[in-house]
């Protein structure tokens, strides 16, 4: 990671936005952005790992994110993939406490770091910070357990179907005959967010190909069948 200088960015403005920094005045605002860093990361390289002691929260400006669990033996549990303004970083805040999660950079980006001392000094004066992250983490804590429950019950067509879905409603592209996907994804990034193997991703692909629910464009899928997928994510069969 390297720091850059501001690259154009509002900060001031896009704390002003933040959920977490809602109902501070501006000059704690301003505060924040004076000490605010940016950094640039490329892809693959990691924002953090599990374990890992750090002292700031983050901000995703530009770029893509996946956050994961990773088990003992190296396996991969991806929760969600983050886009920009979105706010992570918070278990920061414990002084003595560690990152839960593996943070992983997908396309090169723009990160915006505050200092914890910085959070915890305004927080004294605007003390519905403490109120923001809390509600923030219970809204959080909904949407992984969504993930775990889809996990533990759902079968892994249903899965992927749903995941499937879920990217299109962020990068879907209308385009003759189907929906573009637009948006690079192996077979092994598809089992590692749904928490299956290749093997088996592969073989509902293909089964899908044949049915004429997709189809394959180098590298980027296209959906030729949206009201199918959907009977495929609602079905656990």
């Amino acid at each position: 990671m390297r720091t850059v200088p501001s690259l154009g960015y509002d900060i001031f403005n896009i704390l002003k936005a933040s959920d977490w920094f809602a109902g501070v005045a501006d000059d704690g605002l301003a505060e924040l952005a004076d000490a605010a860093q940016i950094r640039h990361i490329k892809a693959s390289q990691r924002l953090n790992k599990m374990g890992d002691k750090t002292s700031s929260l983050y901000c995703l400006l530009s770029g893509r994110v996946r956050l994961s669990i990773i088990g003992r033996l190296g396996q991969e549990f991806a929760l969600t993939e983050l886009e920009p303004l979105y706010w992570l970083g918070e278990a920061s805040l414990e002084p003595d406490g560690t990152r839960i999660q593996e943070a992983r950079v997908q396309a090169d980006a723009d990160v915006m770091l505050l200092p914890r001392a910085a959070v915890f000094k305004v927080a004294e004066s605007y003390p519905v910070v403490y109120k923001n992250l809390f509600y923030s983490g219970l809204r959080r804590s909904r949407k992984i357990y969504g993930v775990l429950d889809a996990a533990l019950f759902d079968s892994l067509s249903s899965r992927l179907a749903q995941r499937l879905l879920k990217l299109l409603s962020r990068y879907g592209q209308p385009l003759d005959g189907g929906t573009l996907l637009a948006f690079q994804l192996s077979q092994n990034d598809l089992a590692r967010l749904i928490r299956g193997s290749r093997q088996r991703v592969n073989k509902v692909l293909r089964e899908w190909t044949e049915q004429g629910i997709l189809s394959m464009r180098g590298e980027y899928y296209i959906i030729h069948d949206l009201g199918l997928l959907q009977t495929r994510a609602d079905s656990n069969d």
